[in-house]
């Protein structure tokens, strides 16, 4: 690395004492390397460009003759460069337009919305001198977030985030208005599915069940119709209901499964990255494949180029015979999985259980996942309690 900052000399040395040379090279505490052999009075090695000139005093007295095969490093690569105006001048040009470039905004992104209108949003930033390829500073940018909060509809907050090149818009949309329940239609409070009651709030209407009862899918829970001394009022009936819902899967038992493994077969991926958005990258031939590592091989704070090296190890795939134990565990761990993916986003799992069966000669792995969760819904219609 040194050698090529500071230049190199590839220098060919031929006579009968070579050897002695060498000696004085080493006291006189200039470092050669890259040495070979190229005949039989012949070597040819690399020095630094700045202790050439002296060779000419340490080889007096010594019948060699001493000539340079090639010259290398930054100051001669500058040197070819400094000759080719238009290269070098053109090379410039560019690097400046990239950051002149590279601190405009060419590309908005919205981010997904139900209820705020996109163009909306770009009409809105584009009066407030916000488009591709526009400069704004960063006052603009927090004064048109907050404009944008107020003005476009079903928007409760904008954000907006710069990434170099990217502009991000971040919406945050106000809850959807919910239809108002009225006590004008009476209706009742009905389970969805089967399941033990856990808990009941009523806030309108009249309970039908209670905490430990079994209810089925239709069955009443909170009813709309109100007893009271004999007489009944009919309203819309409130309220939740929190039931005990067993979810049971299976799946059989296998005696070999399918598992990956590395073979050790390694590639190494570059790639050139503009800011965080990645413009080339070398394709791997594994079909199958992890990246181990993420090496930047060089950087420029002041350029928004990136280049690195990933290296992707290769996965191939192989068939395990199982043991009894093992297979038991894989089918009782997919049945699990099964039921797992059942179960809705906002239940609580409060019990799991699970067995092994012999079913007309066959071992099956059977799970009961048990999750706490809301099944009472409205039902818009009269009942005669």
């Amino acid at each position: 690395m040194w050698q090529f900052w500071n230049g190199y000399v590839i220098i060919q040395i031929e006579g009968l004492c070579i050897a002695r040379f060498l000696k004085r090279l080493s006291d006189a505490g200039i470092r050669i390397s890259d040495v070979r052999q190229t005949g039989d009075a012949a070597i040819r090695c690399t020095i630094p460009a700045k202790r050439f000139r002296s060779l000419r005093k340490l080889r007096h007295g010594l019948p060699l003759k001493i000539r340079i095969v090639d010259r290398g490093g930054l100051p001669f690569g500058l040197r070819k460069l400094w000759r080719r105006p238009f290269l070098w001048g053109g090379t410039a040009l560019l690097f400046a337009a990239i950051t002149v470039l590279s601190s405009r905004i060419w590309i908005i992104r919205i981010e997904k919305t139900k209820q705020a209108d996109p163009e909306e949003i770009l009409s809105l930033l584009q009066e407030r001198g916000i488009y591709p390829g526009a400069y704004p500073e960063g006052p603009i940018l927090i004064t048109a977030a907050n404009d944008l909060s107020a003005q476009v509809h079903g928007a409760s907050w904008i954000g907006l985030d710069r990434e170099g090149i990217l502009l991000t818009v971040r919406v945050k949309e106000s809850a959807p208005e919910s239809p108002k329940k009225t006590d004008r239609v009476p209706s009742d409070i009905v389970a969805n599915r089967d399941g033990i009651v856990t808990s009941i709030r009523v806030m309108r209407g009249q309970a039908r069940v209670k905490v430990g009862d079994r209810v089925k899918a239709g069955d009443v829970l909170i009813s709309g119709t109100v007893l009271y001394h004999e007489q009944s009022t009919e309203t819309a009936a409130d309220g939740t209901v929190y039931a005990a819902v067993d979810y049971r899967t299976e799946a059989e038992l296998v005696d070999r499964v399918r598992e990956s493994y590395e073979t050790g077969s390694t590639e190494q991926l570059r790639y050139l990255r503009f800011w965080n958005s990645e413009l080339f990258c070398t394709d791997c031939a594994f079909d199958h494949y992890r990246i181990e590592s993420f090496d930047a091989a060089a950087e420029n704070g002041l350029l928004p180029f990136s280049i690195g090296i990933r290296t992707a190890r290769e996965i191939g795939f192989r068939e395990r015979i199982l043991t009894d134990e093992e297979a038991e565990q894989y089918a009782l761990i997919e049945a699990r999985e099964q039921a797992y993916a059942m179960i809705p986003k906002d239940a609580a799992i409060i019990n799991t259980y699970g067995t092994i069966q012999n079913r007309n000669g066959k071992r099956i792995a059977v799970v009961i996942v048990t999750a706490e969760e809301l099944i009472g819904q409205t039902e818009e219609r009269p009942h005669d309690g």
